[in-house]
């Protein structure tokens, strides 16, 4: 998997978390906004860790 890829698909779930926790939160201050921005980075981070080394020792087994 190049880098490319693994960065859209980190700020696809970025995007993902942030906009499905502000529908459901179901309100809209700035200081809501930006937690759910900071949540969304830390998941965004930890998913594209747990790909980069799932995809990493999915090749090696091949």
């Amino acid at each position: 998997m190049n880098k490319k890829r693994l960065f859209i698909q980190v700020a696809a779930a970025i995007v993902l978390y942030v906009v499905i926790s502000l529908i459901l939160e179901k309100e809209y201050t700035q200081p809501v906004i930006v937690r759910e921005i900071l949540e969304g980075v830390v998941f965004g981070l930890l998913y594209g860790v747990f790909v980069y080394f799932r995809e990493k020792f999915k090749n090696k087994k091949e």
